[in-house]
């Protein structure tokens, strides 16, 4: 599979893995939010909050892969594979605007030494079947950002395994509660706020990251020695890759010897596309011909 239909299949795949988390967020959003208001559960509440939130991240992701799927046009010439990355950027926004929010108000609650009674032992079991929901999402998101190497999905990804650890944390709070500890309770959704925000920084730089054209070293390198397995060329003069939503272009100078003439040159880069394309999501290859420095002294 290449080409366009590569990257639609990516695509494809990534929007099946957003709708699912959409699907389980609105619906454990709304059990959580019931559940934590009925059981009086201050951590319930926030995971339930943190869970409705998340739609909106998802929404944002959502659009974002629908966008990056609209083919090149006279303003975009290099496509819209961007909106990924920017997707993943506003879903880290949303998050981070929640877990601030989180913060503060169960900064109030502590602060003000209101009594807090123990919530009621139901809210247990929802921390507890939401945790699980959210892990098996995990997995399933997980395994389809690694396959496409979408940022956006992976972004869902990790914000689907904070809620399942922030449903584990809201579930300890409440089991403390029961014992007496009911100030445990607003405790845990003050760590729920810290989750949220840590899933926030992290996603947001990566996306960040990416859209300013960084690159890692490691991975550059191991483009290198391909292009050096092709024979022919005899250095490598200049070679810069970048993140175009899920995949990477690939600029690189290689310097080949003077006697080549033009077709001969560009059949050896067509080697190094050939060498390329398809090696760690490179859609795009870009491949310039110099005369070796050995032939230039």
């Amino acid at each position: 599979m290449e080409g366009r239909q590569f990257v639609e299949e990516r695509l494809k795949q990534g929007k099946r893995g957003v709708l699912i988390s959409i699907a389980v967020y609105g619906l454990l959003g709304c059990a959580k939010l019931g559940f934590g208001w009925y059981a009086a559960s201050r951590a319930l509440v926030a995971d339930g909050w943190n869970s409705a939130s998340d739609v909106l991240a998802s929404l944002a992701i959502l659009i974002g892969l629908m966008v990056a799927g609209k083919p090149a046009d006279n303003d975009h010439r290099y496509g819209h594979f961007r909106a990924e990355t920017a997707a993943a950027l506003v879903a880290a926004l949303l998050m981070a605007y929640v877990g601030v929010d989180l913060l503060l108000g169960t900064l109030r609650l502590l602060i003000s030494a209101q009594t807090v009674e123990p919530p009621h032992p139901l809210a247990i079991y929802a921390a507890v079947g939401s945790a699980l929901m959210m892990y098996v999402v995990y997995r399933i998101n997980r395994s389809i950002a690694e396959k496409t190497n979408n940022l956006a999905v992976l972004a869902a990804a990790y914000d689907n395994r904070s809620d399942a650890l922030v449903s584990c944390g809201a579930a300890v709070g409440i089991i403390a509660a029961q014992g007496g500890i009911g100030w445990l309770d607003p405790v845990v959704a003050l760590l729920v706020s810290g989750v949220i925000l840590k899933t926030a920084w992290e996603v947001g730089a990566e996306a960040i990251h990416s859209l300013m054209d960084g690159f890692k070293e490691e991975k550059l390198n191991q483009i290198a020695e391909r292009i050096e397995q092709v024979e022919g060329v005899r250095e490598i003069i200049d070679l810069r890759a970048r993140y175009h939503g899920s995949v990477v272009h690939v600029d690189v100078t290689i310097g080949v010897d003077h006697h080549l003439n033009v077709v001969e040159s560009h059949r050896l880069t067509e080697w190094v596309e050939q060498k390329l394309l398809g090696y760690e999501n490179i859609q795009r290859v870009y491949v310039h011909v110099e005369p070796a420095a050995v032939n230039r002294r």
